[in-house]
């Protein structure tokens, strides 16, 4: 299912880049007015210990130049993943929270390509029973690290202040030794889907 999703977003991404010259990504359309502070409200899709599973996630920050993006981010499951470690079933929940970075090309078009990158620190915490994502057992595993993601994206311009965003990105996570937790159960590929608001 998620090898279906990709191969979606990949054709609506190159769809949105034209042959175009160098001077038409440089120069900025300096006539239309833009807005100075962006909101992303978005839903990640990716697979973990094998599982399909999603963060929910927020983004905020200034916009500079038009369009470039600078910001903080936030994503988090707002329920428990249960999945099987070492013969075991788990209630596993994750956390992450960074800055983040975008560069968007050609805005001057409604449908336009960019780039994004995310640098940030996870909090990864299971235990044998479903407990509350604001607080654990005392009995559970905790696990921290850090996360690196970039992303190809699109996005869509419905008006001056709201934008559809879908993209693609690969999340590295890294940490500590771990006897129960390896990277290849958490690095994954995922689909990104999202909402932009932009404000003056």
């Amino acid at each position: 299912m998620i090898k279906a999703k990709i191969l979606v977003v990949i054709l609506f991404i190159i769809k949105g880049i034209p042959i175009t010259n160098a001077q038409e990504i440089i120069e900025p359309d300096s006539e239309k007015p833009h807005p100075k502070i962006f909101a992303t409200l978005y839903h990640q899709h990716h697979d973990f210990f094998g599982e399909a599973f999603s963060f929910q996630g927020i983004e905020g920050g200034v916009i500079v130049k038009q369009n470039l993006y600078l910001g903080v981010y936030g994503a988090f499951f707002i329920s428990n993943l249960q999945a099987e470690l070492q013969n075991d079933v788990k209630y596993i929940w994750i956390g992450q929270g960074g800055v983040s970075g975008a560069f968007s090309l050609m805005t001057h078009k409604r449908f336009h390509p960019g780039i994004q990158m995310n640098l940030g620190l996870f909090s990864l915490r299971h235990d044998d029973k479903n407990f509350s994502i604001f607080k654990a057992n005392s009995d559970s595993f905790k696990l921290k690290g850090f996360v690196f993601a970039p992303q190809l994206f699109g996005e869509f311009e419905f008006t001056e202040w709201f934008l559809i965003r879908t993209g693609l990105s690969y999340n590295f996570y890294g940490f500590g030794k771990s006897d129960s937790i390896s990277k290849s159960d958490i690095n994954n590929m995922s689909f990104t889907f999202g909402l932009v608001f932009r404000f003056r």
